[in-house]
């Protein structure tokens, strides 16, 4: 009878880890609550400019179905951009599935009208309607994917805008990472897209394709660990604590609106006190600023702790991406916020390839260089009106 290991992670896997540690992964995966799928070829992308073009390549090529599950298509150059592409798609018979948030779409209307006149699918996650008893503000689809022919799919942080591009918004482009992900780990991603399409009206027939299982087309593993009802929410939590908990030497994390809940800031604390080198790249200038003075509560303990913070203060920090011992790279989209812990639809891909997390390691890296530390000395030596905001907004945190 097989052990519990094998349940999860398959008797094949000893053979692909090749003398990784096992009990790492057992154990993320049981956190998780997903397994890690192996066979996957990923590209790390560091820009809107480099994600974007590549994404619309991939749309102009799509042959069966697209789909595309996105918090904010703006009505920008960018967003237009998409749009036109997508609706290319759609007139030559290619099914076009698209699934944007209500909120966070607000005023894109025009644009998902024109894509429904070339003939796509669109569907509104859970439409603002404060009248009705069913309607919860808190309950949004914070997700970014693109998935193409059930084959091919991006994820991370960028929604669909020209702030993440240089060739509109320059030197003050919003920092942020994508990844492209080919192979067996796509049918999860499908698999969350076709859930949420369903249960927003969508027919289950039109996405069917993009449940059919990839081809394995590298060796990268790939866990895919989402955020959707109560389960899902908990798992994105325990997986994150997780991967915290097993660090040995260091913690290398990147986020955008960094406001944790008290079990990950223990644990960071924790990690930087058994000699885990802890380092944090926070947002400097921010377009929600309660957020980022709530994530400032939280600096005195982590500092004494022993953990790095820098702030970047060149362009607006996006990015929601962690590596740890320079061997798993996190993505995605879930900021460390009660709102992405404990309502937003999220999905976060742990990555298992040296070559990936080396790329991203010397990504993350850069942006550090360039960041402003903030060291305990200055933290505890901060204006009084700082601190009124900070006490204010770590009151405020669970509604941020």
């Amino acid at each position: 009878m097989p052990g519990p290991r094998t349940k999860i992670l398959g008797p094949w896997l000893r053979e692909k880890l090749r003398g990784a540690r096992l009990p790492y992964l057992d154990r993320l995966a049981r956190r998780g609550g997903s397994p890690v799928i192996w066979g996957n070829r990923i590209a790390l992308l560091e820009s809107g400019d480099e994600a974007f073009d590549s994404m619309l390549a991939e749309i102009r090529g799509a042959s069966r179905v697209l789909a595309i599950e996105m918090y904010t298509w703006a009505d920008d150059r960018i967003g237009r951009r998409f749009a036109e592409a997508v609706r290319a798609k759609a007139r030559e018979g290619v099914r076009a599935l698209v699934l944007v948030d209500s909120f966070g779409s607000l005023g894109c209307g025009d644009l998902m009208a024109s894509l429904e006149m070339a003939g796509a699918e669109v569907r509104w996650f859970h439409p603002l309607a404060p009248w009705s008893p069913a309607w919860y503000p808190n309950r949004r689809d914070h997700r970014k994917l693109v998935i193409v022919d059930g084959a091919r799919a991006f994820a991370g942080g960028m929604n669909l805008a020209e702030a993440y591009t240089r060739e509109f918004a320059g030197d003050r482009a919003w920092t942020d990472l994508a990844i492209r992900v080919e192979g067996p780990a796509v049918r999860e991603l499908s698999r969350l897209f076709v859930r949420t399409w369903i249960r927003e009206g969508g027919a289950e027939a039109s996405a069917g394709d993009l449940s059919t299982p990839g081809r394995e087309r590298g060796g990268a593993g790939v866990q895919v660990v989402e955020g959707t009802g109560l389960l899902g929410r908990r798992g994105l939590r325990r997986s994150y604590l997780a991967l915290v908990a097993m660090a040995r030497r260091r913690i290398l994390l990147a986020n955008a609106y960094f406001a944790p809940e008290r079990p990950l800031r223990r644990a960071l604390c924790r990690a930087a006190r058994r000699g885990v080198k802890v380092e944090l790249l926070l947002p400097g200038v921010t377009d929600v600023p309660m957020v980022r003075w709530a994530g400032r509560a939280s600096y005195g303990r982590l500092l004494e702790a022993g953990a790095t913070i820098r702030e970047a203060r060149a362009s607006v920090l996006h990015a929601k991406a962690a590596v740890f011992d320079d061997e798993v790279f996190l993505a995605g989209s879930a900021n460390l916020d009660h709102r992405s812990f404990r309502h937003n639809l999220e999905v976060a891909l742990n990555v298992f390839d040296p070559e990936t997390a080396r790329q991203a390691v010397a990504f993350l890296e850069g942006e550090l260089a360039g960041a402003e530390e903030v060291t305990l000395e200055a933290w505890q030596g901060r204006p009084a009106r700082e601190r009124v905001l900070e006490n204010v907004a770590g009151l405020l945190r669970y509604w941020l």
